[in-house]
């Protein structure tokens, strides 16, 4: 091989890297543009997310309190219902005592009842009796 074919040869291989190189630079350069319209919308997405990230701990916190409030109230409710289950037995007890001491009595006037009809019974025969002597 001589020096021209040479000088060619390398002028050949130093055009097909130089041609291989624009190529990577054109890409390169495709490639910052695209990352360059990517920038904002990436900009956007995080102010996104930080909003997102926002709405979640205002959530979070609305949540904490909705809890606290009705744990508040299930301890009222619990408090209320078992004083009010206490006094209806108290009241139940009561009302236990004053039928108890109604049905005494109502047995007490029917004893009464049962002795009066006995005697008017005697009597009604008595004043008959009285009437045939006549």
């Amino acid at each position: 091989m001589d020096n021209e074919k040479f000088q060619e040869l390398v002028l050949e291989q130093f055009q097909a890297i130089a041609g291989e190189l624009k190529a990577l630079t054109e890409g390169q350069r495709i490639l910052t543009e695209g990352q360059q319209k990517l920038e904002p919308k990436v900009d956007k997405l995080e102010t996104r997310i930080g909003n997102i990230e926002e709405g979640q701990n205002e959530m979070k916190s609305d949540i904490a309190e909705l809890n606290k409030g009705q744990l508040r109230l299930e301890t009222r409710m619990e408090n209320e219902v078992i004083e009010k289950i206490r006094g209806l037995y108290e009241f139940r007890e009561v009302q236990t005592e004053v039928n108890e001491r109604i049905l005494a009595a109502l047995d007490r006037i029917e004893a009464k009842i049962e002795s009066h009809d006995i005697q008017i019974s005697i009597l009604d025969k008595t004043k008959s009796n009285k009437r045939k002597a006549k």
